[in-house]
C-alpha cells in the first residue's frame, strides 16, 4: 500500500488487539516524524508517543480506547496553530495506514495536570493493532458527502478532481464534514462552514478537520500542493470562512521540517 492508497483504505480504529507495535516500527515512526512537512514551519510543535499506561496516568478521555500507544501533540499557540496540528497529525496517521497500523483521533482528551514549560496542549492519535477493522476497500464505503456537497460552483480543472476527493475523504469531529472548497485555475480555496452555534470547542476542532483534509490534499498531490493564507480570495457564502489557498508548489514556497520532542 503506498500513502496515496491509504488516504482511501483508511478506518477510524476504535478496539486493537494486545498484540504491541514493535520497537522497530516505533523507530522507523520517529524518523517518520523527524522528516514531516509542517503547515507552518515557524509554530513550534511537541510530539511524544506515550504507552496505554503512561497516557492513562497523565490524561483523561471519555472514550477508553485499548490502544497500545498514544502520540499527543502540543504547540505554541499562534495563528494557524490547531490547523497545523491537523495537518502533521494526518500525515502520521496516513504514515500508520500505510504500515498496517490501525489509528483514531480522540477529541475528549484533557491532561490530567498541566506541568510548567510544557507547550499547550492540542489533540491525542491513538494507534495499534486493529482488532476486526478491514481496511476500506473503495471510496464508496465512506460516510461522506459528495463531491458537489462541498466544492461550491464548477471545479474549475480536471486535474483538480483527485485532490478534492481526497480531502473529502478526511475524517473529521463527529465527521461533521466542516471543509468547503472553490476552485478558480488551478488554485483551491479552503473554507470552514461555521457551526449553526459558536462553542469554542467545537470550533477549535473544526480547524484541526481543515489541517486534516489540507494532509490528504497534499499528499495526494505527492507534495506538489502548498498551502498559503491570501488576502484576495472567492467571497465564500456567509455561513463560511476562510482558511487557506491551495497552490500548485513552487521554488519560492516551501514547507520546512517538524522534529519530534525528544
Amino acid at each position: 500500500m503506498t500513502r496515496k492508497d491509504a488516504i482511501i483504505a483508511r478506518r477510524s480504529v476504535r478496539t486493537y488487539t494486545e498484540e504491541p507495535i514493535k520497537d522497530k516500527q516505533l523507530l522507523d515512526l520517529r524518523r517518520f516524524i523527524g522528516t514531516l512537512h509542517p503547515l507552518h514551519a515557524s509554530i513550534k510543535i511537541n510530539i511524544n508517543i506515550l504507552s496505554r499506561a503512561d497516557f492513562q496516568k497523565n490524561y483523561r478521555t471519555t472514550f477508553a480506547a485499548n490502544a497500545s500507544h498514544y502520540l499527543v501533540i502540543r504547540s505554541v499557540k499562534k495563528d494557524g496553530w490547531l490547523e497545523n496540528a491537523g495537518f502533521i497529525g494526518q500525515q502520521i496517521i496516513l504514515y500508520l495506514t500505510e504500515h498496517d497500523i490501525g489509528s483514531c483521533w480522540l477529541g475528549m482528551v484533557t491532561p490530567k495536570q498541566e506541568v510548567s514549560g510544557q507547550l499547550p496542549y492540542v489533540i491525542t492519535i491513538c494507534f495499534g493493532r486493529a482488532d476486526n477493522s478491514p481496511l476500506r476497500r473503495s471510496p464508496d464505503e465512506a460516510n461522506r458527502k459528495l463531491l458537489h456537497e462541498i466544492v461550491l460552483g464548477k471545479i474549475s480543472h480536471p486535474s483538480l478532481l483527485d485532490l478534492l476527493n481526497a480531502g473529502r475523504l478526511a475524517p473529521s469531529s463527529m465527521n461533521m464534514q466542516p471543509v468547503r472548497y472553490i476552485t478558480e485555475g488551478t488554485n483551491i480555496y479552503v473554507y470552514r462552514k461555521a457551526p449553526l452555534i459558536s462553542i469554542n470547542k467545537l470550533e477549535m476542532m473544526q480547524a484541526i478537520d481543515v489541517g486534516v483534509a489540507m494532509a490528504n490534499i497534499f499528499v495526494a498531490s505527492d507534495g506538489k500542493r502548498v498551502f498559503v493564507r491570501e488576502k484576495n480570495y472567492p467571497t465564500p457564502p456567509s455561513n463560511c470562512i476562510y482558511e487557506y489557498t491551495a497552490l500548485e508548489y513552487s521554488d519560492d514556497i516551501k514547507n520546512d521540517e517538524v522534529e519530534e520532542d525528544k
